[in-house]
């Protein structure tokens, strides 16, 4: 039997409800999927209820944006910062962490959009940065762009929000490797204030690393290691224990996410725990499919606009026992 109270990152927003509702999918609706009863456990606007004032159509659907690249900086290894420019608005949407953004190179057919994590947002000014490795088709053609298009804004780059959104007064462990440096910066400037922060940095295959730049009058305590060392690794359980860390956040590859897991459970399971979101967003809007994980309790389940226990969806892709 599938979980009907899976959380949706859209749901109550102003893109709510969205084509998952017109096709009888939505994520959090039970009454929208064909149900004959309300078991959604949402607390917000009742999603049914837009859905019907709405006249039984979908929201508007994110905007494309037409923006020029303020700046572009090579970070060594095929790694490049840019600083591209938004409206005001949009960047005061992309504060959140766990946001992202979709965009190509401008000329180019949609299938080139990629999906890309701000690092940081300006909503005063106007701008974002990101950062990224060239991989691929998309990207080379990416790195060869002055203007481009935006879509967005999304919030799903990170799961686990719901314990960063209750995060006060907590003793927090972020640990960052290669290019998941970028999102990382965004939460730090959420919860610094309030929070106690040890911040591990991996550079990975880069040659430094890069946020560096932006943490100078951080109050955070910055430990730099190998992380997939196994010398290293007994140090990141001795921080954990000598700090009572009790929430950890994962930036990098699912192995990467496995290794962090299989550490906290060593010392203490009840430790929080967040993740960067490493499926394979392609739409972004739970249409496409390319996001998908299948879990044991939920089935089937759409990676860009769920919230998924990281625990459950690494033990399916990494077989954790």
């Amino acid at each position: 039997m599938l979980n009907k109270r899976l959380l949706c990152i859209d749901a109550g927003s102003e893109y709510c409800p969205c084509y998952l509702a017109e096709t009888g999918d939505c994520i959090t609706c039970s009454i929208l999927r064909g149900q004959d009863f309300c078991d959604c456990n949402w607390r917000g606007s009742c999603i049914y209820s837009e859905f019907v004032w709405n006249d039984y159509v979908k929201k508007n659907s994110r905007k494309f944006y037409s923006s020029k690249i303020l700046k572009k900086e090579s970070l060594g290894n095929e790694v490049y910062l840019l600083k591209i420019e938004t409206t005001k608005t949009l960047a005061r949407q992309l504060k959140q962490p766990g946001a992202y953004i979709f965009i190509r190179g401008e000329g180019l057919p949609q299938f080139f959009d990629v999906p890309m994590s701000i690092m940081q947002a300006n909503e005063k000014e106007g701008y974002v940065y990101i950062v990224y490795k060239v991989l691929g088709t998309k990207t080379k053609r990416l790195n060869e762009s002055d203007n481009i298009l935006i879509r967005g804004p999304y919030w799903n780059g990170i799961y686990g929000l719901n314990n960063i959104k209750t995060l006060k007064n907590n003793n927090c462990l972020l640990i960052a490797r290669g290019v998941a440096q970028a999102p990382t910066l965004l939460l730090i400037n959420k919860i610094v204030k309030n929070n106690n922060i040890t911040l591990i940095l991996d550079k990975g295959k880069l040659e430094d690393n890069f946020i560096l730049n932006y943490l100078s009058h951080k109050n955070i305590e910055i430990i730099f290691i190998d992380t997939m060392k196994y010398k290293e690794q007994e140090y990141i359980k001795e921080i954990m224990i000598d700090k009572k860390i009790d929430f950890v956040f994962s930036a990098g590859s699912d192995i990467f996410h496995k290794k962090i897991i299989e550490l906290i459970d060593e010392i203490d399971p009840s430790i929080n725990i967040s993740a960067t979101n490493n499926s394979e967003i392609c739409c972004g809007e739970g249409v496409c499919g390319a996001c998908s994980a299948h879990l044991e309790n939920e089935g089937s389940v759409k990676g860009c606009k769920t919230q998924i226990d990281i625990r459950e969806l690494i033990k399916r892709r990494v077989n954790i026992d």
